[in-house]
């Protein structure tokens, strides 16, 4: 009798035990709590968190031709436009390459720097030249003058400075007026002159200082001088 006792008192709690364990600790049984809470997904979604990153196109200069100019050779102009000369050649059918006249157009092949410009006005190109680029803005830091000063913001040429369109040559390399191609930038007029800016140096302008500063120093960049009769 007491042994009997005395296993019902010792069994009785021990099975009670087993059984809300066993409650505490299990998972359920469907799909119904599947649907995590964000917190939880993001290990998951990790790598669909990520932002993706995009590689720019480059910006071709919008060209087939090129006039030639005093000096010019037909290496010298398959360098600059990164092509082989004797792609150049043939696309020109040129058989002495010594043969070349001031003035005279040739084609530039597609797989050199007028890639990709087939659906646009072909531009003549006058000029080939390796600059460095800067950036500036109408702001005292630039130029000297206040928002205040009549001439703030206006450019050597008379016209009001616009991003997007304006920049600062030495007029002996690139004339006042010109329109450029700035590879890896896009069409720009050179309207305004600065006194550090000289040679083949170019001033970029922007509107907004932090973004001109952000911008640095460019060296080493192909300036396409166009010809205006074709712009």
């Amino acid at each position: 009798m007491f042994l009997r006792i005395l296993f019902t008192t010792l069994t009785i709690p021990l099975l009670v035990s087993l059984w809300l364990a066993d409650r505490a600790y299990s998972y359920p049984s469907s799909d119904e709590y599947t649907d995590l809470p964000q917190s939880y997904s993001l290990a998951v979604n990790a790598t669909a968190a990520e932002p993706e990153t995009t590689t720019a196109q480059a910006v071709v200069p919008p060209t087939t031709q090129y006039q030639i100019n005093r000096g010019d050779t037909l290496f010298q102009i398959a360098r600059d436009f990164e092509i082989d000369v004797n792609d150049l050649m043939a696309a020109n059918d040129i058989q002495d390459p010594r043969g070349l006249t001031v003035g005279q157009t040739l084609k530039i092949p597609s797989a050199g720097a007028g890639a990709g410009a087939s659906k646009t006005q072909p531009k003549i190109i006058k000029k080939v030249i390796n600059t460095t680029l800067t950036a500036y803005t109408a702001g005292f830091e630039s130029t000297g003058k206040k928002a205040s000063h009549p001439m703030y913001g206006i450019t050597f040429s008379g016209l009001k400075a616009k991003e997007g369109r304006t920049i600062a040559v030495d007029p002996n390399v690139i004339p006042l007026g010109s329109t450029v191609f700035i590879e890896g930038i896009g069409i720009r007029k050179a309207e305004d002159i600065g006194s550090a800016i000289r040679g083949s140096r170019i001033d970029v302008f922007m509107n907004d200082l932090g973004q001109a500063k952000e911008f640095g120093v460019k060296k080493n960049v192909k300036v396409y001088l166009l010809n205006r009769e074709n712009i």
